[in-house]
């Protein structure tokens, strides 16, 4: 019998659920030719016994890798990884700790595994997020009558309640009046985006972006035809002077912005500047798209309001998301605009994703209108401002001469500048150190970074940047 609890190992720490852990190590060990293919596995009960879990787990684990098609029940006989495999290479079996380290090692922020200690680039902590009260809003809403109309009608645009209730919600908390027919629910803000461009673009045309930008939003601007038109961020966001001789210079079609907390440097545009790019985008004839990825996280003042809220003529295309709030998991994003352009992004979307998520749209509703995100979000601001004073000390007193960074007043991420460290050789060095950085690596700067601090806790925090320091002192010192 092979060595089960060596080869299956569980991090209960993980977001991933314990019986896709054990299909994914199960996964592993066939690619990689150490579980070869009619191995009859050990039954449910044995295996739970094993791995010390409840023999439900193991049935579920069983019952996925059933469905990915690794596994089969020959009848009377047992269960069976499949025959019908490629043959793979052995291996010998080796130390599954240390492969695991090695890959990790070769691997990119994208398809890097999470271990135990990880600095993202900003990211909320799901074990803060009302995920419980959300799905026993949607438990509910699926009841009854309403459940029925929510199942049963056409979403073409979102539920109706979602739309009139953040209606309500903007016009509270960031000043955009509007209807529901100023706003399309969409999977997440980069759906919502994708739209915008899609909508706007030929091929190519010109879109102005921030030398340093948000990698998804460059792509989707290609993907739909649209030519980079790139300008360098200031400490006050995208300097405004090049933007105007850029549209002066060409035919802008439009332009990606991210003023409140701009992605990735965490910069803010301030009011006399957006009130100039309005007048910018009107005299020239283009289009803003603005994401306001992470509005709701500030922690010194109230926040500049956004542009969308003093745009008088349609210029704004404005881009939110309720992922920052509850998990990036659940993909519930938006986009506010004027009627013609909803209708337009509502008639594409319909294309690609008919009805969205209804029954999760209409819990999020209630939860707004209940208050119940409101409430969240006051505790979530402490919370996180806490952690952000401490991560930005640990940076202070640990590598003092070595970087620079002005502390954020929101957001969930500090962009990091080192005087004499590549930060790619950064990412290498602190796997080795144990530390997953699952940062992004951009091409106008190797040697500055977005650290993010919301999904550790204060604890996790303390330790990850001993071990962020400590590979830093590594790198120095090579």
């Amino acid at each position: 019998m092979l060595p089960w609890k060596s080869i299956i190992t569980i991090n209960r720490k993980e977001i991933r659920p314990v019986y896709l852990q054990i299909s994914d190590a199960v996964i592993a060990e066939i690619m990689k030719g150490r579980i070869q293919k009619g191995l009859k596995m050990p039954g449910s009960r044995t295996m739970a016994s094993t791995l010390c879990l409840n023999r439900k787990t193991v049935l579920q684990a069983y019952d996925e890798l059933m469905a990915q098609g690794w596994m089969e029940i020959v009848p009377m006989k047992g269960t069976f990884i499949k025959q019908s495999l490629p043959e793979v290479k052995q291996q010998s079996l080796g130390d599954v700790l240390e492969i695991k380290s090695e890959a990790q090692t070769n691997s990119s922020k994208y398809d890097m595994p999470r271990g135990e200690h990880v600095i993202d680039d900003g990211t909320p902590d799901y074990r803060l997020a009302p995920i419980d009260d959300l799905l026993k809003t949607a438990r509910s809403v699926s009841k009854g009558l309403v459940g029925k109309s929510v199942l049963l009608g056409n979403h073409f645009f979102g539920e109706a309640s979602l739309r009139n209730n953040l209606s309500d919600y903007l016009s509270t908390t960031r000043a955009i009046n509007g209807t529901k027919g100023n706003i399309l629910i969409t999977r997440g803000s980069q759906m919502a985006i994708y739209l915008a461009f899609a909508i706007l673009l030929s091929k190519g045309d010109e879109v102005i972006v921030g030398q340093l930008n948000y990698h998804s939003a460059d792509k989707a601007i290609k993907s739909t035809g649209g030519t980079l038109v790139k300008v360098p961020v200031t400490p006050e966001g995208l300097d405004l002077n090049v933007v105007e001789e850029k549209a002066k210079a060409g035919k802008i079609k439009a332009m990606y912005i991210t003023p409140h907390h701009q992605y990735p440097t965490t910069v803010t545009m301030p009011v006399e500047n957006r009130m100039r790019l309005l007048e910018l985008a009107e005299k020239f004839d283009f289009y803003v798209i603005e994401d306001d990825y992470d509005y709701d996280y500030h922690y010194n003042r109230s926040p500049i309001l956004p542009l969308a809220s003093i745009d008088r003529n349609g210029r704004i295309i404005y881009i939110g998301s309720f992922s920052k709030i509850l998990v990036p998991s659940i993909r519930i994003g938006y986009m506010f605009a004027s009627e013609s352009i909803i209708k337009k992004c509502g008639e594409l979307r319909m294309i690609i994703d008919k009805l969205g998520d209804p029954i999760m749209e209409r819990a999020l509703a209630e939860m707004l209108a209940n208050n119940d995100i409101d409430r969240f979000l006051k505790k979530a601001v402490n919370t996180y401002k806490e952690r952000r004073d401490l991560f930005c000390k640990r940076l202070e007193e640990g590598l003092k001469e070595e970087i620079t960074f002005t502390k954020p007043n929101g957001g969930m991420a500090v962009w990091v500048n080192f005087k004499n460290i590549n930060i790619q050789d950064l990412v290498e060095t602190a796997q080795i150190h144990k530390l997953t950085l699952k940062i992004d690596v951009y091409e106008h700067t190797n040697k500055a970074c977005r650290f993010g601090f919301a999904s550790m806790n204060l604890k996790e925090i303390e330790t990850n940047t001993d071990l962020l320091i400590k590979a830093a002192n590594a790198v120095l010192s090579q």
